[in-house]
């Protein structure tokens, strides 16, 4: 899995150089302004090792938290490719009981850190390394979450590497995976079926697409396993 998905803000820590402004958009945190990716690092699409960061477009965050928001109080949420962490952050100020980050980057995963500091959290977990051996390890100790982001480099999805990473995210969650991805190229399927035969039952299903200026994200929820041999007609997407 390439480093770094969606994420951050403002001026960035470590020396690396002022970083886009991105502020928490509601809650108890709301109008906080989170440490983020540095001016390198703003760049859509392939991300380089250590860098690379695409901050989550803040309108399009903005639509995100409207169709979920309702869901985070009391939720245990996982961000994968967590960047500077700014999902993560947006819902435990709109009410999750806590999130684990996932993050490769090294000097993303330090920011996340930062930023837990400036909000005065306690406790947040960042596992970081490879976002695909981090989700393996979360499912051999038997870790359940409530609710997913999942914000990889865009190029992964063309190149399908984030299908795969979110097939795998699926069985870890009971509620909802929210998968941000190019607006026009590269979306998600339509049902996840992860691989795992531990969990064949698993099936996640997209019920929602939306999208704001080039990037959109897609809503997945738990679906009922088909008859054997047959696939369910998919719901339209509003």
């Amino acid at each position: 899995m390439a480093p770094a998905g969606g994420g951050g803000s403002s001026s960035a820590g470590g020396g690396r150089g002022p970083g886009v402004s991105v502020r928490i958009g509601s809650g108890r945190f709301a109008g906080r302004e989170l440490l983020g990716p540095p001016p390198e690092g703003r760049r859509r699409g392939t991300a380089a090792p250590g860098g690379g960061t695409r901050p989550t477009a803040a309108r399009l965050k903005k639509s995100l938290f409207a169709v979920i928001g309702d869901e985070l109080p009391g939720a245990r949420v996982l961000d994968v490719c967590a960047g500077t962490g700014a999902l993560g952050f947006e819902a435990i100020s709109r009410g999750a009981a806590g999130c684990v980050f996932l993050e490769r980057s090294r000097p993303m995963g330090e920011r996340i850190g930062k930023n837990a500091e400036r909000l005065g959290l306690d406790g947040v977990r960042l596992l970081a390394g490879d976002a695909a051996r981090s989700l393996r390890a979360l499912a051999r100790r038997g870790e359940r979450f409530d609710a997913a982001f999942f914000d990889p480099p865009w190029s992964e999805w063309e190149e399908g590497g984030a299908a795969a990473a979110l097939a795998a995210i699926a069985p870890l969650v009971s509620r909802f995976v929210a998968a941000v991805h190019p607006a026009s190229r590269g979306a998600p399927p339509e049902i996840l079926t992860p691989e795992s035969r531990s969990s064949p039952e698993v099936r996640f299903r997209r019920v929602r697409e939306v999208a704001a200026g080039d990037g959109a994200f897609s809503l997945f929820r738990p679906a009922e396993p088909p008859p054997t041999g047959q696939e369910p007609p998919l719901t339209p997407i509003p």
